[in-house]
């Protein structure tokens, strides 16, 4: 079993971000009809609802358009005709990439690398549901105006430069904790 190394706390800058672009999406809860037509369009029913990438049991609403690119918002929102069925490791997979390379490409655990059954079908029914859904972007900034737009990204900015700086105290506690540990623990004896 792998020795399991703590995590730093800049390795939550990225999570930051992205809760940061997940506060200000907006959310539209689809209608049950809304989503008997989206899953009808990818030859599915609620009964039979499956991974749109490869046809495992879903799990998960993917969105087929990310709303993060580049720790950005992407204008692209959680709506009944940006989302599909997923299982859990093509969701993983996919992250924020889009789809049609995805699943065409050499990613790990992407469609095409698990050799995946009838995958030009699969690509015809996402690009028909794309087609469907016809979603374009919200122009979110100019939505938001500038003036608040920066304002909301300077507190994500401050909150990363308080990450950074906390880690760099965290390693210098870590540092005298560890020393301390050495005078301590009780050294192994040697084997005889």
């Amino acid at each position: 079993m792998k020795f399991r190394k703590p995590l730093k706390i800049t390795s939550r800058t990225s999570s930051i971000t992205n809760a940061f672009v997940q506060a200000i999406i907006p959310s539209v809860e689809p209608s049950a009809e809304e989503e008997a037509e989206a899953l009808s369009i990818l030859g599915m029913t609620p009964e039979t609802r499956r991974c749109v990438y490869c046809g495992d049991p879903a799990t998960d609403w993917d969105h087929l358009r990310s709303y993060v690119r580049k720790k950005e918002p992407s204008g692209y929102v959680n709506d009944i005709r940006n989302i599909v069925p997923s299982c859990g490791p093509c969701n993983q997979s996919k992250s924020g990439s889009e789809w049609k390379a995805w699943m065409q490409g050499l990613a790990p655990g992407s469609p095409r690398t698990r050799g995946i059954a009838n995958l030009d079908q699969r690509i015809a029914l996402i690009e028909k549901f794309e087609a469907w859904g016809n979603v374009e972007p919200l122009p979110i900034r100019e939505c938001v105006g500038e003036e608040e737009w920066r304002s909301y990204w300077e507190r994500c900015d401050a909150i990363t430069v308080q990450l950074r700086e906390a880690q760099v105290q965290a390693d210098r506690i870590k540092i005298k904790l560890t020393a301390e540990l050495e005078i301590l623990r009780p050294k192994a004896s040697p084997a005889t």
